[in-house]
């Protein structure tokens, strides 16, 4: 897992200081302040400012400073956030929010991140009603949302479900990104952006059918998620096209022997994965027990992918993160088209696991 860059953490840092009030004399720390305090470069606490600017919430004035941007300045704003339930978990919704933050400002929108811990604050009951007032109080007008990701565990789907629709009965647009609120193969009336995860599943299984494998199995975690039923059902569909044995999904512990033994009781010669990560360390569990060669193929093509040589599936994050964009500035524009759902094609890079097994 990737840590923060040490600017965007001091820019987290200053950003919820300046929306709760702390800083109501205007003036923020200066770029030496902020190097003694956290130590950093200039450099970097330079670009911590910067990030703040390009938000709109500070103006910095040569020779004095920089301060909080004054009320007046930024009452034609349009304040957008962002509610991210895994945010930690991969790069992946880095690249997006990247993205989100470099179309913003060409949007005509201000970004304010959110804060790493709200997302998990909404668990409390009481929780959705302080941050619809902290959205108000910071004139935030657009959230983009991930959901949490095991809509099958109880009360999760309720809860992400009740999030969105809080939000826009409060005035405030809603883009869902990756994954929607309902279980697949169901749509909720919000605007979603993110890949084809049944294309997804079905190119996963077209490889490695072109690979010369005829015993598929296909490897998720235990969490019952809304893209991993979507991907599963192409790679059904792919295999049915084909006229090849469909199994069941296997879900488990990459890295616990058993569950690796469970799985090469079936002799696949070829495994797919919900995501990189997992098939990087069931790759690391099978070597231990087993010989017998057998091609994976995994989505995200993480940094260590092309490292170690694992066929993956390339999400394109920037163009998701863009169009998420553009979405929102015409749902802020009084756009009134039904809700879209926008699904980007998820690119294969062939690589040694899929073509030396």
């Amino acid at each position: 897992m990737k840590s923060k860059p040490p600017y965007l953490a001091i820019a987290e840092t200053l950003r919820e200081k300046i929306l709760s009030g702390s800083y109501a004399m205007g003036k923020i720390p200066s770029e030496r302040a902020l190097i003694r305090q956290h130590g950093v470069s200039r450099a970097t606490a330079t670009k911590a400012l910067g990030a703040l600017e390009a938000e709109g919430l500070i103006v910095r004035r040569r020779g004095s400073g920089a301060f909080v941007k004054p009320t007046d300045e930024a009452s034609g704003a349009t304040y957008v956030s962002t509610l991210i339930a895994d945010m930690d978990v991969r790069e992946f919704f880095s690249a997006i929010c990247s993205a989100i933050a470099e179309r913003a400002r060409p949007s005509n929108l201000n970004l304010i991140w959110g804060a790493q811990q709200e997302f998990s604050e909404l668990a409390r009951d009481d929780s959705l009603d302080e941050y619809i007032a902290r959205c108000r109080r910071a004139n935030i007008r657009g959230v983009f949302f991930v959901p949490q990701d095991a809509t099958g565990e109880e009360g999760v789907e309720r809860r992400n479900r009740e999030i969105a629709e809080t939000l826009r009965a409060n005035g405030i647009t809603v883009v869902l990104i990756d994954r929607d609120v309902v279980p697949f193969p169901r749509r909720s009336d919000f605007d979603l952006v993110g890949i084809d995860n049944v294309q997804a599943g079905y190119a996963q299984a077209k490889h490695l059918i072109e690979c010369g494998c005829r015993r598929l199995a296909y490897v998720s975690h235990e969490k019952l998620v809304w893209t991993v039923d979507a991907r599963f059902s192409g790679f059904r569909n792919a295999l049915e096209e084909c006229g090849l044995r469909t199994g069941e999904m296997h879900k488990g512990d990459p890295s616990d022997p058993a569950f690796a033994r469970k799985v090469e009781r079936e002799r696949p010669d070829g495994i797919a994965f919900v995501h990189d990560d997992m098939a990087i360390a069931f790759m690391a569990t099978r070597s231990r027990l087993y010989k017998r060669k057998v091609r994976y193929i995994g989505l995200d093509d993480i940094d260590v992918s092309r490292h170690l040589g694992l066929t993956s599936l390339r999400q394109p994050a920037r163009f998701i993160g863009e169009e998420a964009t553009r979405l929102m500035a015409l749902r802020l524009g009084h756009d009134t088209i039904p809700p879209r759902q926008v699904l980007f094609s998820a690119a294969l890079t062939p690589r040694a696991s899929t073509l030396a097994p």
